[in-house]
């Protein structure tokens, strides 16, 4: 048990890294939403099938390691990254970024429903402790300039996908690989975006495409893999926790890449999150 949960924590830091950085990616590529998306997914699967064939590994993806939850939680993958890439274009980045943490919050009360799982006074007072040092990442400021409604009904919209996600995917069999759940997910998700593809997709650049397949690779088959990793051996309560290391880990990027300076208090949201996620760590150790 101890070495599945340090396995579980490893995965959702990991994945918290790869995933922090998606701001960048979007506003460095001209394409639609649709197809960076479809390019998260579609190449992500092309860097698993790859893997999985350098492992010799590939047989073992086959029907007898399917579960029906695989299908709504890929589509639900590609709804995520779309609303999300969508919302970063209309909105900044850090509401962005709460409007989709918001997800594991709800993801904690739709798990004690469906999943029976037990919300300690502990954890959900480590949740309340994360979204208050979101809100002083955000200085406590929530424009709702009507001019900014599209985009932050796309990020609440990108919440809701996050929350169903996390909490369907323990409805998957623990039998299951996690590479195998990779699979299936990436194809699904890749599969619901061809309809939304248009003539765009034949006329990228190849700054375009640079930028496509590292979206690919690391966000999608690397991050990816690591976060339905983390949300098979996590409880729903400790992975939304620790994912909000992700946004911290943003506010980090933009302060030493792009001197983005930090006030007072976005630096106190920054120690509260932090403080937050491994107080949960040690909880769960000693539990």
């Amino acid at each position: 048990m101890e070495n599945t949960k340090k396995l579980g924590y490893t995965a959702a830091i990991t994945s918290a890294m790869l995933l922090a950085p998606i701001g960048i990616f979007v506003r460095n590529i001209s394409a639609t939403g649709y197809i960076i998306t479809f390019a998260r997914l579609g190449l992500g699967l092309v860097f698993l099938v790859i893997f999985l064939i350098l492992k010799k590994d590939i047989k073992n993806i086959r029907a007898t390691g399917f579960s029906w939850f695989l299908l709504p939680t890929g589509i639900l993958m590609s709804a995520i990254v779309l609303c999300y890439i969508n919302a970063v274009s209309n909105i900044s980045l850090a509401n962005a970024v709460f409007l989709l943490y918001l997800g594991p919050l709800m993801a904690v009360g739709i798990a004690a429903v469906i999943l029976k799982e037990k919300l300690t006074i502990l954890n959900g007072g480590l949740l309340c402790l994360a979204f208050l040092g979101f809100s002083f990442l955000l200085e406590f400021k929530f424009s709702l300039n009507i001019d900014e409604s599209q985009g932050y009904l796309w990020g609440i919209g990108a919440a809701m996908c996050y929350a169903l996600y996390i909490v369907l995917n323990r409805k998957i069999p623990e039998s299951i690989p996690v590479l195998t759940r990779s699979f299936y997910q990436l194809i699904f998700g890749a599969i619901a975006m061809l309809p939304f593809l248009d003539a765009s997709f034949f006329s990228l650049t190849t700054k375009d495409i640079g930028w496509l397949i590292a979206v690919g690779f690391f966000q999608g088959f690397l991050a990816i893999s690591l976060v339905i990793s983390a949300v098979k051996y996590l409880k729903t309560v400790e992975y939304g926790t620790i994912s909000y290391i992700e946004p911290l880990i943003a506010s980090l990027i933009g302060f030493f890449l792009y001197s983005e300076s930090l006030t007072l208090l976005q630096f106190i949201g920054c120690a509260i999150v932090f403080a937050g996620g491994i107080i949960q760590v040690v909880a769960t150790k000693n539990s």
